[in-house]
């Protein structure tokens, strides 16, 4: 064996025993999404262990320094496969045939050839191919994971290509073998024609697997902090801070392309009465309890946040007034029809609605003060109604419980 590949092993040991604790420490102590990172620092130490094998082979037949080397690669890419699943939160979990079935089928047919140098062609011929199988459920189950976060295609293929790419390379080294033939045995090891290169290939395709992991990790980090400052701590729908932005941003595009957006403001009825007869806790939960039950009548374009104790906005795009009344309404009947159960009891709510859409010159300060108003009208008149504010003037128009 050369210098060269002397120095590839070890580098190859060095830096998979790094990422090894970094894995570990990222999920261990960082807490950072631990199932996956743990299981990446496994897949890690497997390719170390595998390495420091590797570079012992020699003639002598050994099932552990041939054989054994490349079980040890197979584990190490179940763990990083399984530790992907856990980090892209799979919908549906690969069935446990799935993923082991190309390790068993490679053990089986590696263990009826002897372990030494002989074996070359039958043992570099299975092992690229599962390789090939295992990286490709990698890329595979990385890619359709990420359509979840609702990534873009472009996003996808940079993070899970690397896997797609360990795929085509074990596919090329199985046709580079088939067309060498058996390579002449040298004093002590099987030195072949393409092993320097091929240990280069697979010292970069270690890292790019790691690189893009720890990016998505740390970019679901980033994603887990800014949904944190998004959130209201108590309801975990939005802020306030999170709604006028988003408001902004609606005004933008309604100056822009003319696009109608519904402001509604609604204020539960009544809510000191619940904390004064049932206490805070329950009060909490009723805050709670009307997130979930106005979340569930919104379209996954709207946004729902909370403005203030029991005051709520949701922003409606694409919404005209006629929409934005009915859709308020609706939320209106699922609040008084959906009691919460506290203390053997059910707690009756109802809100007061208030709704706007905002002009097509209409600052941010003019609809949110119109549907403001449309709501302290709706608790004027009764409580437990919905208000509309028409254009920017002082008109308004009930409907009635």
């Amino acid at each position: 064996m050369g210098q060269v590949d002397i120095t590839l092993f070890y580098m190859d040991i060095v830096l998979t025993a790094m990422w090894a604790f970094s894995w570990g420490v990222i999920g261990g102590a960082m807490k950072m999404a631990p199932k996956a990172t743990l299981r990446f620092c496994v897949a890690n130490l497997l390719f170390a262990g595998t390495v420091a094998l590797l570079v012992q082979r020699t003639g002598t037949p050994s099932y552990v320094h041939y054989q054994g080397v490349e079980w040890l690669v197979f584990m190490g890419l179940a763990a990083f496969h399984s530790g992907i699943v856990y980090l892209v939160r799979l919908d549906e979990l690969p069935t446990l045939a799935r993923r082991i079935s190309p390790i068993l089928l490679a053990m089986v047919i590696t263990l009826q050839v002897p372990p030494d140098g002989s074996s070359y062609m039958v043992r570099a011929i299975v092992f690229s191919l599962t390789v090939a199988a295992l990286t490709f459920s990698c890329f595979w189950d990385c890619y359709r994971g990420l359509r979840n976060d609702q990534f873009s295609a472009t996003v996808r293929w940079a993070i899970s290509g690397p896997f797609l790419l360990a795929t085509v390379a074990m596919l090329a080294r199985v046709v580079l073998v088939l067309a060498e033939g058996p390579p002449p045995p040298t004093e002590g090891f099987v030195q072949v024609p393409h092993f320097t290169p091929f240990l280069w290939m697979l010292t970069i395709i270690v890292m790019a697997m790691n690189i893009t992991m720890a990016g998505l990790t740390a970019g679901r980090l980033v994603k887990r902090f800014r949904s944190l400052a998004e959130q209201d701590h108590l309801t975990g729908c939005l802020n306030r801070a999170s709604m006028e932005e988003r408001l902004s941003i609606e005004l933008e595009r309604t100056h822009r392309t003319g696009e109608p957006v519904a402001c509604v403001f609604f204020d539960l009825d009544h809510f000191k009465d619940i904390n004064d007869r049932h206490g805070h806790e329950t009060g909490d939960r009723a805050l709670c309890h009307v997130v979930d039950v106005v979340q569930s009548r919104l379209r996954t374009v709207d946004a729902l946040g909370r403005f203030g104790g029991e005051e709520f906005m949701v922003l409606m795009p694409g919404t005209h007034l006629t929409g934005a009344r009915e859709a308020a309404n609706r939320m209106r009947m699922a609040l008084e029809a959906t009691p919460l159960r506290a203390h053997d009891t059910d707690i009756r709510l109802t809100a007061s609605f208030g709704a706007a859409v905002l002009g097509s010159r209409e600052s941010k300060a003019s609809v949110l003060r119109r549907a403001d108003a449309a709501m302290y009208l709706a608790k004027r008149n009764g409580r437990n109604r919905v208000e509309i504010s028409l254009e920017p003037i002082h008109s308004q128009i009930s409907l009635q419980h």
